[in-house]
């Protein structure tokens, strides 16, 4: 009996969150706190497609929402689009130090390296500035390794943001 009674009542009442239209269903998607829901993320695959390809945010017919002033159309996250610079490990010194020796020629030693570890970057920095050229042929460069593999696996990037939204990274 109880399991008929769960049963009925788990199709007898009807969702609370519902989106008639994509719009809306991104919106609820985007909304959603504790990570995203398994059932938004073709909603959101959808949508990151497509602000990908440069379409504008989908709209939704609310009946209230946030909005600039009174009476002003609701505002919508705006998607915010760019370059993830691949930062690859690498280690930079963060303290170096002169060494002399007895035939008064100096030498310079790092005394204190650091490695960083690999990471996307956000910021719009370009593997050029990340990584300088030290010389103008590619054999003498010491940075054209490190700068080849930034180059090569820096992704294009779109972001979700605004009206109190803050999507995820979706690379493509």
């Amino acid at each position: 009996m109880a399991t008929i009674l769960a049963t009925f009542t788990l199709f007898a009442v009807p969702s609370v969150a519902t989106a008639s239209d994509y719009g809306c269903k991104v919106l609820l998607c985007l909304a959603a706190s504790g990570g995203t829901p398994a059932e938004c993320k073709p909603t959101l695959k959808k949508l990151y497609r497509d602000l990908s390809k440069g379409r504008g945010f989908p709209s939704c017919s609310m009946e209230s929402g946030p909005s600039d002033s009174a009476g002003a159309e609701p505002v919508l996250p705006k998607p915010r689009r760019g370059v993830a610079v691949f930062v690859p490990t690498h280690t930079i010194c963060k303290r170096w130090k002169r060494e002399s020796s007895l035939t008064r020629n100096q030498s310079q030693y790092c005394a204190e390296p650091k490695t960083i570890e690999q990471f996307y970057d956000h910021s719009g920095k370009s593997c050029q500035a990340w990584f300088p050229k030290t010389s103008p042929r590619a054999a003498d460069d010491d940075n054209y390794s490190i700068r080849s593999t930034c180059q090569a696996k820096s992704k294009r990037y779109v972001k979700v943001e605004g009206a109190g939204v803050s999507g995820d990274y979706h690379y493509y």
